[in-house]
């Protein structure tokens, strides 16, 4: 069981977890919760790292919504706009965004690039409107998942796609801003 306690490995067990719960194989995603490592935080210490193995779960979240249809405006299960899609995955965890993409950005702490971890939020500019108009969630290995546009719904795409290099923002790290804020036992 050591090999789950990686980040990136237990995201990538999320994700095929998901795939297989879909095949009604719901006897595994229970085991899988009670493997995954507890953290909990004495009230005077503040460590940003303890939200990291909520990241994961976020990304499994956002996984577990791919096929969406894409609604422009849309916050619910029967259609999501790229905001409304963060906000509900987000708000799955108990964090709470504001709606758009423009007031998400303004949130949390601004991150390089190459810094990227699975959990932060990425931002593209000048896509349909001037300005942040654009947001997703990132799932590691250079890809994200967002809600992208009505022929194509709720994807995973990389941000390597010279359609999104060029329209690049920013991006930032929501998660370790409101770690405070996160309940220990949380609802991921």
């Amino acid at each position: 069981m050591t090999l789950l306690k990686s980040p990136t490995r237990v995201t990538a067990v999320a994700v095929t977890l998901r795939s297989l719960l879909s095949l009604a194989l719901i006897t595994v995603l229970p085991t899988l919760a009670h493997s995954a490592p507890t953290f909990h935080l004495p009230s005077p210490v503040k460590k940003l790292a303890s939200v990291e193995p909520k990241q994961p779960k976020i990304v499994a979240a956002a996984f577990s919504l791919r096929g969406t249809r894409y609604r422009f405006g849309g916050t619910s299960r029967s259609g999501f706009d790229c905001s409304g899609f963060v906000r509900y995955v987000l708000g799955t965890g108990g964090v709470d965004l504001p709606r758009t993409a423009t007031d998400q950005y303004y949130n949390g702490k601004p991150i390089d690039k190459a810094q990227l971890e699975p959990g932060d939020l990425v931002f593209f500019k000048n896509t349909y409107k001037r300005g942040i108009s654009h947001v997703g969630i990132y799932a590691g290995n250079g890809n994200f998942i967002h809600a992208c546009n009505p022929s194509r719904g709720v994807v995973e795409s990389s941000l390597s796609e010279s359609y999104y290099v060029n329209h690049w923002a920013g991006a930032r790290r929501v998660l370790a801003a409101v770690a405070q804020r996160l309940p220990t036992s949380g609802r991921w």
